[in-house]
């Protein structure tokens, strides 16, 4: 009898976590549903907060994420690539229709003591560097690539970045909408992200291989 129940309570438990989430999904502008998410996914609510070339943008949005990616609880994202600023407060819940109440927006964040360098112009061919200043939790340098159209067109992606940004390009999709990011490389300590410190790791490997085939 002992087994029997303790078989049943483990199917019931089993089936109990398998069941999807129902979660808002949509954006303050659009029309909110209330739709079911994966079986791997939690409710969310993100408010972004950024400044493009001095205007301020803010939006909030309600989704499914992936239970991979988030835990429970409150998260802060930031990034800065000179002209461009974005943070946002993300609240991850795991009950049906949890994420539907309005959460504040990260408000202005201080400079902090890390500079890193960016591109002057964040579209051209060549990156022309600059120095932005960080600030919030921006804590790490960043040295990304941003995929548009495939691998048909792509530009630099340097600036500041909060460390959780780091652990994975999924982050930068979900969060603040980059088509497809190859996985940044993020550094500790001011200018460490050179773009110049990349082409010269690139041109030693290089220069290894061709080592090894005269050899």
């Amino acid at each position: 009898m002992m087994k029997l129940i303790l078989s049943l309570t483990l199917i019931w438990t089993l089936s109990s976590t398998a069941e999807a989430l129902q979660c808002w999904e949509g954006s303050v502008d659009e029309t909110q549903e209330l739709l079911p998410c994966d079986s791997s996914q939690l409710c969310v609510t993100v408010a972004t907060q950024g400044n493009e070339s001095g205007n301020l943008i803010q939006s909030i949005s309600r989704r499914c994420f992936p239970s991979s990616l988030f835990s429970e609880g409150e998260h802060i994202f930031s990034f800065n690539v000179g002209f461009e600023t974005m943070t946002a407060s993300v609240h991850v819940c795991n009950t049906d229709g949890c994420n539907r109440e309005d959460i504040p927006y990260p408000g202005v964040q201080e400079k902090n003591n890390l500079q890193c360098f960016t591109c002057e112009d964040l579209y051209s061919a060549e990156c022309k560097k600059k120095t932005v200043q960080c600030v919030g939790d921006e804590d790490r340098c960043i040295n990304g690539t941003d995929y548009e159209d495939g691998e048909d067109y792509s530009h630099t992606l340097l600036g500041c970045a909060s460390s959780n940004l780091c652990e994975d390009s999924s982050y930068l999709e979900n969060i603040f909408g980059f088509e497809s990011v190859g996985r940044p490389k993020c550094c500790e300590g001011s200018f460490c992200n050179s773009a110049w410190s990349v082409k010269l790791n690139v041109i030693t490997l290089l220069f290894g291989l061709t080592t090894l085939i005269i050899y």
